[in-house]
Order: C-alpha cells, then sequence, then structure tokens
C-alpha cells in the first residue's frame, strides 16, 4: 500500500467516525425511548421509557456508535503521526485514547438500560444510569478540547495555521460551552467537533500546502 492509498484509508476513517456516530445515535434515538432520556427527564418520562424492551433497531443503532469510536481511534493515530508526532502528538494520541474510553463507558450505560428495560428495572436506578451517562457524556468534550489543543498546537509547528487555529478555536468554544450550558451551547460544540474531524481528514490527506515562494520558483523554472 502506497502512501497516498495509506492517507485516504485514514482519513475515510475519521470520516467515518462522524458518519457512524451520528446515523448511530439519529437510529437509536428514533427507534429507543431509552436513547431519548436525559437529565431532566420526569419519573413519568423514565418509567414511560423503560416500560418496554428495546427494539431491534436501538442494538443496531449502539452497534454503529461502537464501530465510530474505532474509527476515531485510526484517524487520531494517523492524524498526529502525520503531524510530526514528538511530546504534542503523545499528548493528543493520550487524549483522543481517553475519549475513545470514555465513549465506550457512555455507550455500555445507555446499552445497560435499553437491555434491562421492560424486565423490571426501576425508575430510581434508570433516572442514575441515564445521570451517569450524561456526566461521561459531558467529560468527553473535555477530552476532545484537549485533544484539539494538543492537535492544533502540533498543526501550528508544521505552518499549518488554518488547521492548528481551527482546533483551538472549536476547542475553546467546547471548554466554554460546557461550562456555560450544557443543553445549549455544549451541544453545539459537538457538531463543531464533528465538523473539524472531517475537515481535517480531508486536510491531512491532501498533504502540507507547499509555501508560495516555493510554488513562485517552481513555475519560473
Amino acid at each position: 500500500m502506497n502512501e497516498r492509498t495509506h492517507d485516504r484509508l485514514f482519513a475515510g476513517c475519521g470520516i467515518a467516525f462522524v458518519v457512524l456516530e451520528l446515523v448511530g445515535a439519529i437510529i437509536a434515538m428514533t427507534a429507543g425511548k431509552t436513547h431519548s432520556l436525559t437529565i431532566s427527564s420526569t419519573p413519568a418520562q423514565v418509567a414511560h421509557a423503560i416500560a418496554k424492551p428495546a427494539g431491534t433497531a436501538v442494538w443496531i443503532g449502539g452497534y454503529l456508535e461502537v464501530l465510530s469510536v474505532g474509527a476515531f481511534l485510526a484517524f487520531a493515530v494517523w492524524a498526529c503521526a502525520k503531524l510530526g508526532g514528538g511530546l504534542l502528538g503523545a499528548t493528543a494520541r493520550t487524549a483522543a485514547t481517553a475519549y475513545a474510553a470514555v465513549m465506550i463507558a457512555s455507550l455500555g450505560v445507555m446499552a445497560a438500560i435499553a437491555y434491562r428495560a421492560g424486565h423490571g428495572m426501576g425508575v430510581q436506578l434508570a433516572t442514575a444510569l441515564v445521570t451517569l451517562n450524561e456526566a461521561l457524556y459531558v467529560c468527553t468534550w473535555f477530552l476532545s478540547a484537549f485533544f484539539l489543543v494538543a492537535a492544533g498546537a502540533l498543526a501550528l509547528t508544521q505552518m499549518r495555521r488554518a488547521l492548528g487555529l481551527s482546533a483551538i478555536g472549536v476547542a475553546t468554544l467546547t471548554l466554554i460551552g460546557a461550562a456555560a450550558a450544557v443543553d445549549s451551547v455544549g451541544q453545539f460544540s459537538v457538531m463543531l467537533w464533528f465538523a473539524w474531524i472531517v475537515y481535517a481528514s480531508v486536510a491531512i490527506a491532501r498533504g502540507k500546502p507547499a509555501p508560495a515562494r516555493a510554488i513562485a520558483v517552481a513555475q519560473s523554472a
């Protein structure tokens, strides 16, 4: 496998992460009431959501979301290597690994709720698990911000200003959103995170832009 094909494969992993995560979440939330529960759900809403067993579509959605985590890990390791590695690259990879671990834990909690739905699980236990899931979900925002700061700084060392500054900008908005309003600004920052992953996948796969002076010399020659 040549380098070009190699880069396209791992860039595809970054895009696949976003697609699988969004499609999986939509399927699970549309097909199963347990995946629509939030920390603000009332006891009556929780009781209604866990009254019946989860359908097949819920498990399909969850399966896609778990697959997305593997795609993200492949993208993150590749992106850090392409941007130069080193201490900043190691920091970004560590944040990415922690992000993936917490994502898997969050998905596991939701799977537990879906599995026990319709099998006598109490409202209090279900509410506690929903709260735990939301706490884990918010933790992923911080971990994504840590990854973005490290990856952004790494990109800046390689003179990739657009990639680096956009990463740091999204990280800043994510941290502000997590502190200001979890239900609004924080949720919006997640979409910015997904957008940056797609942008980074394409930008890194294309390679580092040639300096303007080098292009001028090549054209004059």
